[in-house]
């Protein structure tokens, strides 16, 4: 009997699919969040040559004997392989944009390996260059707030040897500015909406959806 018949399929059952792309191994586990429950797990070897999708799908057909047919409400996505994925945070104040941030980075499965505040220096643009961050998220000011800083700090990564991509959360008055000084400058950019709209309101789910589909899509 499978997990799923065990459990009936009750209304209640709220299965999401975890996934973790490993160096060796892709790692899919299965969980309901109203039990709440583990309902099955199961792995394939990574297929870097082939493609990840082609292990991913072996590991979901594995994951199905086990649970039986299942409609994921969401699957959530990050990789293990070579420590997992590099986020630098870039922000205004340290206490609020910046953590911010991070909490954005961390709750998208990101490992964050260094945080900024206020004006960038010639010095910290170096020391984030050593880094070597696969993603930066450039944030800074609230909306309709400060605009000096963010304006800056994109001037600076815009003029500097970065490769990584840019996603950019920052005050909506003057994002568009720094986006088209980004993409101007041949880096890649992207933009979302305000990770910190106001002082005392976080709005970090777009920045976490943006960080899971560039990992996705250009990191693995």
């Amino acid at each position: 009997m499978t997990t799923w018949e065990r459990l009936n399929r009750s209304d209640r059952v709220r299965p999401y699919l975890l996934i973790d792309f490993g160096s060796t191994y892709t790692k899919l586990t299965a969980v309901d969040l109203d039990q709440p429950a583990i309902l099955g797990t199961a792995s394939a070897w990574t297929t870097v040559a082939a493609g990840l999708q082609l292990g991913y799908e072996n590991a979901l057909h594995q994951l199905a004997k086990l649970t039986g047919p299942l409609t994921y409400e969401a699957r959530l996505a990050c990789s293990s392989a070579a420590g997992g994925l590099r986020m630098v945070a870039i922000g205004l104040v340290p206490e609020l944009t910046v953590e911010a941030a991070k909490r954005a980075a961390l709750g998208a499965g990101a490992r964050v390996v260094g945080t900024y505040g206020f004006e960038l220096t010639t010095a910290d643009l170096d020391e984030l260059l050593t880094l070597k961050p696969d993603l930066v998220l450039l944030a800074g000011g609230t909306d309709g707030g400060n605009k000096t800083v963010l304006r800056h700090n994109g001037q600076l990564l815009a003029g500097s040897s970065l490769t990584a991509p840019v996603i950019l959360a920052g005050n909506k008055t003057v994002a568009s500015e720094v986006e088209a000084t980004l993409k101007q400058a041949g880096k890649i950019c992207y933009r979302v909406p305000n990770v910190l709209p106001e002082l005392d309101r976080l709005h970090i789910e777009p920045v976490q959806t943006k960080i899971r589909e560039v990992f996705l899509t250009r990191i693995i």
